[in-house]
């Protein structure tokens, strides 16, 4: 039976890589916290993926809102609880920022600073045989605050030298990850790792003024909107935890999305 569970946890993670990182660590789905006690943690995650709108006209022009590939890095504070055996939910608070690349049309990337996030996440075992188990977890995401950033530039278009001003916000964004996964305890060391469904969005507003510089007179000014959605639906992640002695463990995963995206945590419990 074992070796089943082996055969269909490479399986299952193959199948996810072929088909394809704003999701976060998602560790082992064995607790880190006893039953009824508490655990206490600190990570990071570099996260990258590629993001379509979902309308891409502006202004009834088609083919203005260029998909885009988002990265991010991500650190933050954890706390989980067992609420039953085998089971947990957790929270985290954290810093994240956003780079998304060439979305001002070629010119520039947009870079917004860090700003508040918070997560929840349920993990636990349906089943649990010691050195090996499986079960669901579920994690969403949600970013508190605007990432906001804007660009300026002075060119010629049409022999008229004129000022370009193209200010962009990225708000509400959101995501949500749920799958099942296997861990396989090895001595100190416990791999997991499997697939799971994701979704993610975000608002996203843009106005853009353009100047005679000449004449200081306003040749346009613009707004619209979209909404961006996270390319593709499944991925799969790959960890390791390893025990650094009586409550304390640390994680590193790799997770995969249409791009690839990696994490560490040191937790302790308690």
């Amino acid at each position: 039976m074992k070796k089943l569970i082996v055969i269909i946890f490479f399986a299952s993670i193959l199948l996810a890589w072929q088909s394809l990182a704003f999701a976060g660590n998602f560790g082992s789905p064995k607790p880190v916290a006893v039953p009824g006690g508490f655990a206490l943690g600190v990570g990071y995650h570099h996260y990258e993926s590629k993001w379509k709108p979902q309308d891409d006209s502006f202004f009834g022009i088609s083919d203005i809102w260029d998909e885009v590939e988002a990265k991010s890095d991500r650190v933050y504070v954890q706390g989980s609880f067992s609420f039953l055996k085998d089971w947990e939910v957790y929270a985290r608070f954290g810093g994240t920022d956003m780079r998304l690349e060439d979305a001002f049309a070629e010119l520039q990337d947009f870079k917004g600073d860090y700003e508040p996030y918070g997560t929840a996440g349920i993990r636990g075992l349906f089943y649990n045989g010691g050195s090996w188990g499986i079960g669901p977890f579920a994690q969403v995401n949600y970013v508190f605050t605007d990432f906001e950033n804007e660009i300026s530039e002075v060119g010629i278009i049409d022999g008229m030298l004129v000022h370009l001003s193209d200010k962009r916000k990225h708000e509400k964004q959101w995501d949500i990850s749920a799958g099942v996964a296997f861990y396989m305890k090895q001595g100190i060391v416990n791999f997991y790792g499997g697939p799971f469904l994701y979704w993610g969005k975000v608002d996203t507003e843009d106005d853009i003024e353009l100047i005679d510089v000449e004449n200081d007179a306003l040749l346009l000014s613009a707004s619209d909107s979209t909404t961006y959605e996270e390319r593709g639906n499944l991925g799969g992640y790959l960890g390791v935890q390893v025990s650094l002695g009586k409550d304390f463990n640390l994680e590193v995963e790799v997770i995969r999305k249409k791009r690839i995206g990696f994490g560490t945590a040191l937790t302790c419990s308690f």
